[in-house]
């Protein structure tokens, strides 16, 4: 039986997504781009009980939500480019047909979602502290997908699309010295001797699907689970938040600038006054170093999986200043914090 007609189609060579109808709310089924280095990582059967329990680590209405695998048929995702027969998909119940990534990028279509946005990542560093503290072994193996990416491209291994393009155009902005310390990065952000947590892995705003009423939002998550450093998973959100604020919101835009930075600091407060033992790898200044991987990795992403866009030379430039200064991405370059009132400790601390 042929499934709903898709409400909303779009894709890279990394991943491609289908939002279609189902009962009252709507289904988002993920599988991945032709190009995509890796598979989904599999749910361990033990988290996927320890999610049900803890009801998605709830905080209101705002909670996990694992996708259910499916065998994914091409036709299902028209003229996207998608893996080829036999794959699976990840399958995700969500209460809207956009993230809160579509709201940062176009507020005048959901005012009332932009608005909230604040007040929804606060309740998300709310569910992350939850996630990060609910497991003393960690049920699944292996590092973050994204600096693990970005390290094989910075050695030059990966030549994907235009990303040898981009490496030869980061060499020249960067330098060597830059570029290794974002190479060392990827390997420890400031975080080595903590054990490490359960991170949700590349859930960013792409991935957080608000409620009609903007009042919670579901984190859709699953594809890749990883073990690491907490500061991966905040930071991943963070850099989003700093690329929009340094790179599109400025000039005209200040108010929307500011409004990255107030959902920034609430993303953090809410984290630092969730429940459980606060993880020693969530200090704020790991958090800005996963910050500024998290820009570097989408400047790559675009590059290996879309095509070349004549504003990576801008986008460069920012990230060296932030390699310089990687707290740039919660203080905004300017030595004035977004975050004033955020509990995490610094090394400094």
């Amino acid at each position: 039986m042929r499934r709903p007609p898709a409400l909303a189609l779009f894709g890279t060579g990394y991943l491609a997504t289908r939002v279609t109808r189902a009962g009252d709310g709507f289904l988002w089924s993920r599988t991945a781009g032709p190009d995509r280095p890796e598979d989904f990582t599999p749910v361990p059967a033990a988290l996927a009980r320890a999610a049900r329990a803890a009801r998605g680590w709830a905080v209101g209405g705002t909670r996990v939500v694992l996708g259910a695998e499916e065998r994914v048929r091409a036709e299902d995702y028209g003229p996207l480019p998608i893996r080829g027969a036999g794959v699976v998909e990840r399958r995700y119940p969500a209460p809207a047909p956009y993230s809160l990534g579509h709201v940062l990028g176009n507020r005048a279509a959901a005012p009332a979602h932009w608005a909230a946005l604040p007040r929804l990542l606060e309740r998300v560093g709310e569910v992350l502290r939850q996630v990060h503290t609910s497991f003393a072994d960690v049920p699944v193996a292996g590092g973050p997908a994204g600096p693990r990416r970005l390290a094989h491209w910075l050695a030059g291994r990966q030549n994907i699309g235009r990303a040898t393009r981009l490496w030869q155009e980061a060499h020249r902005v960067l330098g060597p010295e830059r570029m290794a310390v974002a190479a060392s990065w990827c390997t420890d952000p400031g975080a080595s001797t903590a054990p490490p947590v359960l991170l949700l892995g590349g859930t960013g705003l792409g991935s957080q699907v608000p409620t009609p009423d903007a009042a919670d939002c579901v984190l859709l998550t699953g594809e890749e689970l990883a073990a690491g450093p907490a500061s991966h998973d905040l930071g991943w959100i963070v850099g989003e938040l700093a690329e929009f604020r340094l790179l599109h919101f400025t000039g005209s835009a200040e108010d929307a600038a500011a409004h990255c930075a107030s959902a920034t600091a609430a993303l953090l407060r809410g984290y630092a006054g969730g429940p459980g033992p606060r993880p020693a790898s969530a200090g704020l200044d790991a958090v800005a170093r996963s910050a500024v991987l998290r820009m570097f990795t989408h400047c790559l992403d675009y590059a290996a999986f879309v095509g070349w866009d004549d504003r990576f030379p801008d986008h460069l430039d920012v990230l060296a200043a932030l390699l310089d200064h990687p707290m740039g991405t919660i203080d905004g370059l300017t030595g004035a914090p977004v975050a004033p009132d955020v509990a995490l400790e610094t090394e400094e601390s």
